[in-house]
């Protein structure tokens, strides 16, 4: 067709240097031993006919592999915006790279089932349903689920969420609290196993409000939660994004903290926001990021990935103090 163009093959390559079409193969390739003339003769021929050379992924493809990871991390729009999201991503791309492999961030789509992936990593964030998991599960794509749902199917990477908030909920009772609330998370394995461990010694913790780890929404939760019970004297909260907010919120209403209100927050991350070290149950994001990723690694190649429960630390910091009252 005049004035058509057609992108060339290495097969054009092959019959422009004169050479068959398995050595001109390995001449990019590398794999194995070709003259230097003769891989000279190819690659100038290449760059005669603007050949750049054959595709990774269709090779990767022929051998069963994409040489990628996917990670479900929900709205890709908030996924940047989580502070006690990125370390653990940051620490599950260093170990891909360090393997060779790539990793592709998702949202949550069906269409993600169709893409030509090694292994996909499923990192809750607060959410509990995922809309490609059975057409995922269906072509034997090998799954790891962090914080969430224990899927068949997937290795499951977890934190102790109950036993860290236990150990919160213990901390603000030996300080005298009893009229303690709690502002929680939306609905989710981290949500439920949090605030199961609170009430393992506050049975009766009255709840603020849920919502995701952002400063303006938990701060709008806080501020109505106070003007009705002016009463408590501890706040926990699940994540320190909340409890930031909470305790920006009780200094806008003159409130001490913690002469006035103790406050606990559950991730371990800088507060940038305050002046204060808040009390927190800090979780170990890197290793929670390398055992996913190690995880991921076992299962595209076969082997065993047994589920992990990483314990978490309370650390004391000076945003909780003894019940005032």
């Amino acid at each position: 067709m005049s004035g058509s163009t057609r992108t060339p093959t290495l097969a054009d390559v092959a019959a422009a240097a004169g050479v068959s079409l398995s050595t001109a193969s390995l001449a990019f390739s590398g794999n194995k031993p070709v003259s230097g003339p003769t891989r000279e003769r190819v690659l100038a021929a290449a760059g005669s006919l603007g050949y750049t050379g054959p595709n990774p992924l269709a090779r990767n493809l022929r051998q069963g592999r994409s040489g990628v990871v996917g990670i479900a991390v929900g709205p890709l729009s908030t996924a940047f915006r989580d502070p006690a999201a990125l370390p653990m991503l940051d620490a599950v791309s260093e170990v891909l790279e360090a393997a060779g492999m790539g990793l592709l961030l998702m949202g949550d789509s069906v269409e993600h089932a169709r893409l030509p992936l090694d292994a996909v990593i499923y990192q809750v964030c607060g959410q509990e349903t995922w809309a490609a998991y059975d057409d995922l599960v269906a072509r034997d794509v090998p799954l790891v689920v962090v914080e969430g749902p224990a899927w068949p199917g997937a290795t499951f990477i977890d934190i102790d969420h109950r036993g860290g908030s236990a150990s919160v909920a213990r901390h603000l009772h030996d300080l005298g609290h009893r009229r303690v609330a709690t502002l929680t998370l939306q609905e989710s394995h981290p949500q439920r196993e949090r605030e199961a461990g609170l009430r393992e010694v506050f049975p009766d913790a009255v709840v603020v409000g849920r919502c995701v780890s952002d400063l303006t929404a938990a701060q709008d939760l806080a501020s109505a939660f106070l003007d009705g019970e002016p009463d408590v004297t501890a706040i926990v909260c699940q994540s320190d994004v909340q409890a930031a907010a909470v305790v920006l919120e009780a200094r806008r209403r003159d409130l001490d903290v913690p002469g006035d209100l103790s406050v606990a927050g559950f991730d371990g991350i800088d507060t940038p926001w305050l002046d204060l070290e808040l009390t927190t149950v800090v979780q170990p994001f890197a290793e929670k990021g390398r055992a996913t990723a190690g995880a991921a690694l076992a299962r595209v190649a076969d082997e065993p990935a047994a589920d992990v429960l990483l314990p978490v630390t309370l650390r004391v910091g000076r945003s909780t103090g003894r019940a005032s009252g």
